[in-house]
Order: C-alpha cells, then sequence, then structure tokens
C-alpha cells in the first residue's frame, strides 16, 4: 500500500524549463524583446561616447565618422540577429533593417514580437531577466515621456514669462 500523501516522484528538471543565459558581447545566442532593448540602448550609448571622443580627436568628418558609422550598423545587425534568432528567423531577416520605411516596421517587429517560448533551432529560450537589464530597458522610455513634457511644459513657460514681462512694464 503507497501513501497518498507523498510527494511525487517526477523529476522537475524538464528540458522545457531550461534556459541560458545570454551575454552582453556574444554573436550568436537568443535575446528576449526587454534584452533587444536594454542592449540598444545601452550599445548606442557607448556608441555615442565613442563617437563624441572621436569627433572631439579629429576636430570634424573623415575616417573617424567611417569607424563610427561602421560600427553602428555592425552593433545593429549583430542585436536584431540575436533578437530574430529568439523568433526562430535567420538573419537575412536582419537586412530589412537597412531598408528606409521598412526598418520602422521590422523595428517594431523586433520590439513587440513574442519569442518562442522553448528551444527552437538556435538554442535554448534565454534565462529571467536581470534587475540592470530592466533598468536599462525602462530608461528610453523614461526619456521619451520626459521630452514629450519638456517639449510642451517650456513654451507654455516662455509664453508664462513673457506675459508676466509685459504684465510688469505696463503702469496702471
Amino acid at each position: 500500500m503507497t501513501n497518498p500523501y507523498s510527494p511525487p516522484d517526477a523529476a522537475f528538471d524538464s528540458p522545457l524549463s531550461a534556459t541560458q543565459e545570454p551575454t552582453v558581447f556574444a554573436i550568436d545566442g537568443r535575446i528576449g524583446r526587454l534584452r533587444y532593448l536594454a542592449y540598444s540602448l545601452g550599445g548606442g550609448l557607448l556608441l555615442l561616447a565613442l563617437g563624441a571622443l572621436l569627433g572631439a580627436l579629429q576636430g570634424g568628418a573623415g575616417l573617424m565618422f567611417w569607424i563610427y558609422t561602421i560600427l553602428s550598423l555592425v552593433v545593429t545587425f549583430v542585436l536584431a540577429r540575436r533578437r530574430l534568432q529568439d523568433l526562430d528567423r535567420g538573419a537575412w531577416f536582419g537586412l530589412l533593417l537597412f531598408i528606409p520605411l521598412v526598418n520602422v516596421l521590422a523595428g517594431l517587429w523586433l520590439l513587440f514580437a513574442r519569442g518562442d517560448e522553448g528551444a527552437n533551432s538556435y538554442g535554448l529560450p534565454p534565462g529571467p531577466n536581470s534587475r540592470g537589464v530592466m533598468v536599462l530597458a525602462w530608461i528610453l522610455p523614461v526619456i521619451f515621456v520626459v521630452g514629450i513634457m519638456a517639449a510642451v511644459a517650456v513654451p507654455a513657460y516662455q509664453g508664462f514669462l513673457n506675459g508676466a514681462r509685459a504684465g510688469a512694464g505696463q503702469s496702471f
């Protein structure tokens, strides 16, 4: 007679629950939507700093501009390739990011399309996001909202100041 209250004998380590921890500077592997956004923003900020440094060293356009442009294209393509692997698509779809107007739709697809739940032909699904990834990914929407608020508030404040100055100059 078996005990009906005993724990089950099933193994809880099923292959469906296995994940891989993505690395930031890898060329292969799968990354999810939030990591794609965070890595894109982080890479963009690093390239912006590098571009400012190269521009300051050279004092203008030239060879440094082309180095910056090629690095930007490589980072964009590598991140798109890793995100496409999460969608079980080949890297050739990443070329859509370099076609004007199509790149907007392709970028939105990469940001909002849900990746494969389990393992696909490119490997195991990515592991859970770390706090650093979440913070970095949320910086872009916060900057977007603050920028829109500033675009509305600054002209309104300037109008208020101009009206106050005009009113202060009048005597009754």
